[in-house]
């Protein structure tokens, strides 16, 4: 990459279209910084999703034991016991059981995916508004630093004229003497 448009090119796929067009006017090391920036937040967001994910697994795990051991002990009662039409009605309530438990999952799952999307897009617009306040801060020290050149040179001016003013008094002073 020698240009600001390659930059562009190589990371518009991991932004988003606000954070590309905004980017589009930035320098080459204000886009590596927002990019690390964003990787940091990225990794540490896939951190959260990894543990949550882990931590499901142990539950379903912890839900499988439980299943076989709850399956094992109805065996030896059914065949001991009651019979077919038991095993029927058991298979029905095992049934709702799993679809309840699986609705329970799959709505903690997205809550999870929902949680973790709010977190990115609002560290996506902090950024943004970050970089943002960056640039209009440098502009205002841009019109400043200009500003006081330009008082400067002023009074650098001033002096210059005061002391020519000062040479033609002392020679007038001698002029005058003579």
């Amino acid at each position: 990459m020698d240009n600001l448009t390659n930059c562009n090119e190589f990371y518009s796929l991991s932004l988003l279209p606000v954070g590309r067009l905004y980017q589009k006017n930035q320098n080459r090391f204000n886009l590596l910084d927002d990019h690390v920036h964003s990787g940091v937040n990225f990794f540490s967001t896939a951190q959260e999703i990894v543990q949550d994910w882990q931590s499901m697994g142990e539950e379903i795990m912890e839900f499988e034991k439980s299943k076989q051991e709850f399956g094992a002990e109805c065996e030896s009662f059914n065949s001991n016991k009651k019979g077919l039409m038991w095993r029927v009605a058991n298979a029905e309530e095992k049934l709702a059981h799993e679809k309840h438990l699986n609705a329970d999952l799959q709505n903690d799952w997205t809550a999870a995916c929902e949680r973790s999307n709010r977190e990115l897009k609002a560290v996506c617009d902090e950024t943004i508004r970050v970089n943002a306040e960056r640039a209009k801060e440098s502009k205002e020290f841009d019109r400043l630093s200009a500003m006081y050149k330009e008082k400067e040179s002023e009074v650098l001016d001033a002096q210059k004229s005061n002391e020519e003013v000062r040479a033609r008094v002392a020679e007038l002073g001698k002029t005058v003497k003579e």
